[in-house]
């Protein structure tokens, strides 16, 4: 109820542009879903822009023409989500895998990044169902397969990297509160 009210506010004046900062951070999928449909229809009917903040990538994709991805302050990639997923270079490879041999799989001309894991080994491939046997024959022992194309996901993580990271900005307010009283 809260969000929506927040919205309501914020439409009280037919702005031209509006602001929502998470406008569907945690909401149920029944109301996140709507919360969705009603942006796409003011943006469709009332020629409202609409800049959005969110940390949930099928948001950005479902709602947004264009993205910025930001690290550490600065606009890393921008564009629109289906040129930011095609500049991935092919499709997304995860392997469940104990002890997988990288350095063969490295050296292949169509594999563009070789990313592992605690329990995966993620390789972004051109053409990758024509190249999945191979692969497989040099990689060692597989437990699974999974093939699909990038989402926003890979794409922010490819930008930003896989680590998780202990910042003093980063967390709610609640993390940061506790993090100034240890004097950190």
């Amino acid at each position: 109820m809260r969000r929506r009210l927040e919205l309501a506010r914020g439409l009280l004046h037919n702005p031209r542009i509006l602001f929502l900062d998470e406008p569907t951070l945690g909401l149920d999928p029944q109301t996140r879903e709507h919360i969705w449909e009603y942006i796409e229809g003011l943006v469709k009917t009332e020629k409202v822009t609409i800049i959005i903040t969110t940390h949930y990538m099928e948001e950005a994709d479902r709602l947004c023409n264009r993205i910025a991805i930001i690290d550490h302050g600065r606009v890393v990639a921008l564009d629109s989500p289906s040129n930011l997923k095609s500049k991935m270079g092919g499709e997304v490879i995860r392997l469940q895998t104990r002890s997988p041999t990288l350095d063969q799989i490295k050296e292949l001309d169509y594999v563009t990044s070789v990313n592992k894991t605690d329990k995966a080994v993620v390789l972004t491939v051109k053409n990758a169902s024509t190249h999945l046997q191979e692969i497989l024959s040099k990689i060692g022992q597989v437990e699974s397969v999974e093939i699909r194309t990038p989402t926003l996901n890979d794409v922010f993580l490819h930008y930003t990297g896989r680590e998780i990271r202990e910042e003093a900005g980063e967390g709610g307010v609640m993390e940061r509160i506790a993090h100034m009283r240890r004097g950190n």
